[in-house]
C-alpha cells in the first residue's frame, strides 16, 4: 500500500508521516554537508550527491564509485514501514552487493517514534538519514565523512 492510499484508521499514521518527514529533512542536510566536502576538495559536481524527496527519498551519487540509496514508505493495517533498498558500483563494470530490508517504524518505550532495524535496533529520523549516509562512504575513501555526519545543526 502506498503513502497515497492510507487510511485514518493506520495505527502510527500521524507519526510515521511525520518520522517521514522529518527522515527526508535529515537526509536532505546530510547530503548538503558532503557536498559542501566534496566542494570544499575541488571535486567536480557529478561526485555530489543528489537528494530526491516526496513518496520516495532517493539519495544517488553517478560518478564511479557510485551509490544509490532508495528508501520508500508505505503504511499498511499493521502500521507504517520503510523499504530500503542500497545499491551501487565499484567500478563501471562492477556492482557492488546490494542492501535490502524493511524497518517497520514504532514507538519506542519512551514514546519517541522510531524505526527499528535488524532484531531490534532502533533509530530515531536522524540516526536512520546519518546511517543511511554512511553509504556513500565507499565513494569518497579519502575524505573524512563520519565527523562531518555527526555533527548537530
Amino acid at each position: 500500500m502506498s503513502a497515497a492510499a492510507t487510511s485514518a484508521s493506520s495505527p502510527l499514521l500521524l507519526e510515521g508521516t511525520a518520522y517521514w518527514e522529518q527522515l527526508m529533512e535529515e537526509c536532505k542536510r546530510q547530503a548538503e554537508l558532503i557536498n559542501s566536502v566534496v566542494s570544499q576538495k575541488g571535486l567536480s559536481s557529478d561526485h555530489q550527491i543528489q537528494c530526491t524527496t516526496g513518496p520516495e527519498l532517493r539519495m544517488c551519487k553517478s560518478a564511479d564509485p557510485s551509490t544509490t540509496v532508495k528508501l520508500i514508505i508505505g503504511f499498511y493495517p499493521w502500521g507504517p514501514m520503510l523499504s530500503l533498498c542500497i545499491t551501487g558500483y565499484e567500478c563501471q563494470d562492477e556492482k557492488f552487493f546490494p542492501e535490502e530490508c524493511e524497518l517497520p517504524i514504532a514507538q519506542d518505550t519512551d514514546g519517541s517514534v522510531i524505526a527499528i532495524f535488524d532484531e531490534g535496533l532502533s533509530f530515531s529520523a536522524r540516526e536512520l538519514a546519518a546511517y543511511l549516509t554512511q553509504a556513500f562512504r565507499r565513494c569518497f575513501p579519502g575524505l573524512s565523512l563520519p565527523q562531518m555526519l555527526g555533527q548537530s545543526h
